[in-house]
């Protein structure tokens, strides 16, 4: 089976026969490759599976297809006196490009692709019936049961399994490249946005926050007593959240949204926003503050669902002001101590072990009487 390389998605080359049951352009308006041959204009050779070809040009050359690999072909597919599908037309006189894969059915055209190299030319009997069979078609009226859907292919060139997964792979980097240098420039534009509304909310309410390094805005109401909080810290919160506009879209204190429970979580590990974790590492136990959080610190490009108290939810690319504060401080339990190394048993050898064995004396002996 054939398969048509088109980005993230291949399609059927028997499907595109199919389709051309009504050509975009006249028949005889189409660029035509070999004019319509009799079927027995050729002696054919028989596969296993029943399909005929015929080889009308054999160049000895390589490499073949192989499954997983890609090939360009010019190919013109017709029966009855009727052309079916002209790769011609289609491409604009240019080969088309496919994808090598199983057959998809006994006699399926690509069994004899499969056989060709670079500079062949074929031309095959392929059953309709069971061509449009697969091709999930309902077939021409011109065509009948046991008819032959007669294709002349010329084989232009053959990649390889491995060459098309590396073009492939090169493709998908560059894309993903691109991509992210092109978020990367809208991220920085919607940064001196966001910065200029913040300015413009601030000039008129007529005060002037602190602004830290990432660009997060905040105000301390109560420098508060207790803890300062630091990553890792379990922290527990109240907050109210709004928008620029002074509309309430969340809070843990005010009975409409139904959660008035204290929030709690644990610092720096991602869990909240970056606004957040960067915002209440500034604060102590007790103190309470107000943040202005620019969308890239806040959701970004991803919208948050609404609730009956805000059904519009959190839009894309939202400012965000919060009050919020810090009820409770917790840091995280010290580890435990390492357990103390073992240490090995030592014989100590005593006085006795280290002197040596006595030698015996030999008696003197006796002396006459």
């Amino acid at each position: 089976m054939l398969q048509k390389f088109s980005f993230a998605f291949c399609l059927s080359f028997f499907a595109i026969g199919v389709m051309a049951q009504q050509p975009k352009t006249p028949p005889q308006a189409q660029p035509q490759g070999p004019q319509l041959v009799p079927a027995t204009a050729f002696t054919y050779k028989k596969l296993p599976s029943g399909l005929q070809y015929a080889f009308i040009v054999d160049k000895p050359s390589s490499p073949k297809p192989e499954e997983g690999g890609q090939i360009s072909l010019n190919m013109q597919s017709q029966c009855n006196n009727r052309i079916l599908y002209s790769t011609a037309a289609e491409f604009k006189g240019k080969p088309g490009v496919y994808g090598v894969a199983k057959p998809a059915f006994k006699g399926d055209l690509i069994e004899v692709i499969m056989l060709m190299t670079p500079g062949d030319s074929a031309v095959c009997l392929v059953d309709a019936d069971a061509l449009f069979k697969n091709a999930k078609s309902k077939m021409p009226d011109f065509i009948k049961k046991g008819d032959k859907v007669q294709y002349f292919i010329k084989l232009v060139s053959v990649k390889t399994k491995d060459k098309v997964i590396k073009e492939q792979t090169a493709a998908f980097e560059k894309q993903m490249k691109e991509q992210a240098a092109k978020q990367k420039a809208e991220a920085a534009k919607l940064v001196v946005k966001d910065d200029k509304a913040l300015q413009a909310y601030f000039k008129k309410k007529s005060f002037t926050p602190v602004k830290t390094a990432s660009g997060l805005y905040y105000t301390l109401k109560e420098e508060g007593t207790g803890e300062k909080a630091m990553a890792n810290d379990t922290v527990v919160m109240n907050y109210t959240g709004y928008f620029m506009d002074g509309k309430k879209f969340d809070s843990n204190e005010d009975t409409a949204f139904k959660h008035v429970q204290p929030f709690t979580f644990v610092l720096g590990r991602g869990s909240v926003i970056r606004g957040w974790d960067e915002g209440i590492a500034l604060m102590k136990q007790g103190g309470k503050a107000t943040f202005y959080i620019p969308s890239g610190l806040a959701y970004g490009a991803q919208s948050r669902p609404g609730s009956p108290a805000n059904p519009k939810g959190i839009p894309a690319n939202s400012i965000l002001l919060f009050d919020v504060e810090l009820v409770k401080v917790t840091h995280p339990a010290p580890p435990p101590p390492p357990p103390a190394p073992k240490q090995d048993t030592m014989v100590v050898p005593t006085v006795v072990d280290t002197l040596p064995a006595p030698v015996p004396v030999p008696a003197e002996p006796k002396k006459d009487q």
